[in-house]
């Protein structure tokens, strides 16, 4: 059996292979990677018999050694094990040149080109900052509550949007174009629904995500956007992400299972 632990700044993704089934689970980063941590997170696999292979990745992987009780602890970097897991788990050619957006905790812009991955940009603004922003105006870190009140507001409620600053049309730029994230919130004394403001940091986070993919694709000259990571597996976040790379002319593909594509990235390479 091998196994895959990608430790991620908010979340720390497991797999299990046995070369036929392939096994998830997560649990929320609490600690620093250790050997210790890798073996109560797979207290029930027996690690003399049953593990042949360990693949990490992720934030401090470094921390762990060559080694395990004798099992080989293979290293991988971040930048190829996303790329090569994002590719495994889309309907993409690795001979296409792609934009892989990693979109989690912060955003991270990668070029694949022929099997070969290249950080090419990224920016801090992410899942992360849905939760610091939600923690601050909605008093609430639970994604599931964010992502319920965002589905119920408007961005539109704290945003202004093209048609509430300019007399005519930008460009092909849709008129519902945001203008000014929270542009309203200043200009008047309301109150704003909890709803609104969910949905006004959800679609901040979204749209700098998609315009960064975006630009990159275009300098590279990329035909596909890849987006894992967990972060768009929220339907409003990833719906704001979706349309404002569409403007763009560009339709992410958004893969199945692209939450743990840095995880299953990192085992394809150690398995090479």
């Amino acid at each position: 059996m091998k196994i895959s632990l990608d430790f991620g700044i908010t979340i720390t993704d497991c797999l299990s292979s046995d070369g036929k089934d392939l096994n998830h689970r997560s649990i929320a980063s609490k600690e620093i990677p250790s050997e210790n941590l890798i073996k109560d997170i797979f207290n029930d696999i027996d690690f003399n018999k049953e593990i042949d292979l360990i693949a990490v990745t992720g934030g401090m992987h470094g921390n762990i050694g060559s080694q395990l009780d004798g099992i080989e602890v293979v290293h991988v970097n971040e930048v190829q094990a996303v790329g090569e897991g994002a590719i495994e788990l889309s309907d993409v050619s690795k001979k296409a040149t792609s934009i892989i957006l990693s979109a989690g905790s912060g955003t991270a812009c990668i070029l694949a080109k022929e099997g070969e991955y290249l950080h090419c940009s990224g920016t801090g603004v992410g899942g992360g900052t849905v939760l610091g922003l939600s923690k601050l105006l909605l008093g609430t870190t639970d994604p599931y509550e964010i992502e319920k009140l965002a589905s119920q507001g408007s961005a539109k409620g704290v945003d202004l949007i093209l048609e509430d600053v300019v007399s005519g049309p930008i460009g092909m730029l849709p008129s519902d174009t945001t203008a000014v994230n929270f542009g309203k919130v200043s200009k008047t004394e309301i109150d704003f629904s909890r709803e609104d403001i969910a949905a006004g940091i959800v679609n901040l986070v979204g749209q700098t995500a998609a315009r960064i993919a975006t630009s990159v694709a275009v300098a590279y000259k990329a035909t596909d956007i890849i987006v894992v990571g967990r972060t768009p597996t929220f339907k409003s976040l990833r719906n704001s992400l979706e349309q404002a790379a569409l403007i763009t002319n560009f339709t992410p593909h958004f893969p199945e299972n692209g939450h743990y594509a840095s995880a299953l990235g990192a085992l394809l390479v150690a398995q090479k």
